[in-house]
């Protein structure tokens, strides 16, 4: 759930809370400079370490993901590789860093059910994607700012 530049950025935990039948695991909040990332989680991969929103440890990059993706452990060992380090066994630390390295390009070598979005704060710019065949939605509203979810009822 992003909300960038809008009005309504303080209605966030509210916002958040209309997803917590989709995520009944645990839910958080990421305040940043000029936007605002939510997760609501239901933990299948990585129970204790697949925590949302996740950052990359320079801050950089944010990432909020709903779905699995099922290359992941190739794609982790292809980044290992070239020299990333992870700290958990999730799909979702792998595809943070797959969008580190590859950016927008990361979507052609995902294999899953899935949406995102990246808020990268050095270029303050929100990259989201969601898997070929819309198995896991994604609704946005740019009537002021921009706010992206997984349900219309958040926007």
């Amino acid at each position: 759930m992003p909300i960038i530049d809008t009005p309504w950025q303080g209605d966030a935990a509210a916002a958040l809370e209309t997803l917590r039948s989709r995520g009944t695991d645990e839910s958080a909040i990421a305040w940043l400079p000029g936007a605002v990332l939510g997760h609501a989680r239901l933990a299948v991969i990585d129970v204790n370490g697949g925590r949302q929103p996740m950052l990359t440890p320079d801050g950089r990059y944010t990432l909020v993901f709903n779905g699995e993706i099922y290359n992941y452990v190739q794609l982790r060992d292809e980044l290992a590789a070239l020299g990333h380090k992870f700290s958990t066994h999730s799909d979702t630390e792998t595809l943070l860093y797959d969008y580190a390295q590859w950016g927008g390009a990361v979507v052609e070598r995902l294999d899953g059910m899935f949406a995102f979005a990246v808020w990268d704060s050095a270029e303050r710019t929100l990259f989201a994607a969601r898997d070929r065949l819309g198995i896991k939605p994604l609704f946005y509203s740019s009537a002021a700012g921009f706010a992206l979810a997984s349900t219309p009822r958040v926007i």
